[in-house]
């Protein structure tokens, strides 16, 4: 059975006895299936501005959450497998072997200012994404002022810098390195950090869901709500060879099963051999799925559109459909516009710098 965090319950239920929802991990986003619940008539209230609406083509619009199948995803699910790519090839990449390298002549605890020194530097020349990828990882016993160096390096090196800070952030191990990497994102959140959580929420670990939907609260990446809504919690097989368990119910009555033939002098008899029938049945348990309640995740999700609304939406408690129709029909709309005046006011501030910038060369024309 998949590990499962200490934030999770769990309950065993017999296989034939248990309607179970599966929550499909796929890079593009998990399936979503829930059962069906009418949706609120109350008037919708009023979303506040959504942090993380961006102009860049990577994002997706905000869809409706479907009935059944994938979710919408946060971003192209291109840039989604080519940062997942860029993070797995990193493990194996001859990067590993040079950032190693360079800790071994640099760093470690008896070295001197001066060549710690050059090797900071030296480890601010490697801007290649299998260096940034790797560089928390092959770098992750070393000391704080290493540790403080790849954090900046990461947060200053553009987009992949940023996908490479919330890989750390919720696949690294250390807590403090996931603590750092965090707080070194830059807000609002960007594509390839969005296409990072959107991997995160599909992966198919329990600890790793649970990192990427607290990642997903610290960047208050609303996007991923739909993502938060299908993860509150999942459904795993129990992999066990022979049976769970059995539970025998009946009654057993005793005859008369054989007679043995005893003699003596002048004597004779018969010796009974008892029997036992038993009558009843047994139910043999050989198949079970655990329902694991990801508590952290329904926290989040809570705690993120209560602040996006303005009202409490944990009365949508664990049901997936009161989820799916609280976002179509409440959230979805004002989200939307949300992104259009977003879009609008991006498309203004870049005609103003249009504008500027024409009115500085007619001037330097002029002068001229």
């Amino acid at each position: 059975m998949p590990h499962v965090s200490t934030s999770s319950s769990t309950r065993l239920a017999a296989a034939g006895c248990l309607s179970t929802l599966l929550v499909a991990a796929a890079v593009a986003g998990p399936a979503f299936a829930g059962p069906r619940t009418e949706p609120s008539t109350a008037a919708p209230p009023a979303v506040r501005g959504t942090q993380d609406a961006t102009t860049s083509p990577l994002v997706r619009t905000p869809e409706p959450i479907p009935q059944s199948g994938p979710l919408p995803p946060m971003v192209d699910p291109a840039l989604a497998r080519s940062v997942a790519l860029k993070a797995r090839a990193a493990a194996y990449s001859p990067a590993n072997r040079t950032l190693r390298g360079l800790a071994r002549r640099h760093f470690g605890r008896q070295r001197e200012p001066e060549v710690r020194a050059e090797g900071l530097r030296r480890l601010s020349t490697h801007a290649d994404a299998a260096s940034l990828f790797a560089m928390p990882f092959s770098l992750a016993d070393e000391a704080d002022d290493v540790r403080t160096a790849v954090i900046a390096h990461l947060r200053d090196t553009g987009d992949d810098g940023q996908a490479a800070l919330a890989w750390t952030a919720i696949h690294h191990d250390d807590p403090e390195w996931r603590r750092l990497a965090t707080d070194a994102i830059t807000r609002p959140a960007s594509p390839h950090v969005l296409a990072a959580l959107q991997v995160g929420l599909s992966d198919t670990a329990h600890e790793t869901v649970v990192r990427a939907g607290r990642l997903a609260g610290a960047l208050d990446a609303r996007l991923a709500i739909p993502h938060l809504i299908a993860t509150q919690y999942s459904a795993d097989t129990v992999r066990n060879e022979g049976d769970l368990g059995w539970i025998a119910i009946g009654t057993q009555r005793s005859y008369v099963a054989n007679l043995i033939p005893v003699t003596g002098d002048g004597s004779g008899a018969f010796r009974p051999v008892p029997g036992i029938i038993n009558e009843g049945f047994v139910m043999r348990v050989q198949d079970a799925v655990a329902i694991v309640y990801r508590t952290e995740i329904h926290r989040v999700l809570v705690d993120m559109t209560s602040t996006a609304t303005g009202t409490d939406t944990a009365d949508n408690g664990w049901s997936l459909g009161a989820w799916r129709d609280w976002y179509n029909r409440e959230y979805l709309p004002r989200a939307r516009a949300e992104a259009d005046r977003a879009e609008d006011a991006a498309a203004g501030r870049d005609f103003a710098e249009a504008e500027r910038r024409r009115r500085e060369l007619e001037e330097s024309d002029r002068l001229d």
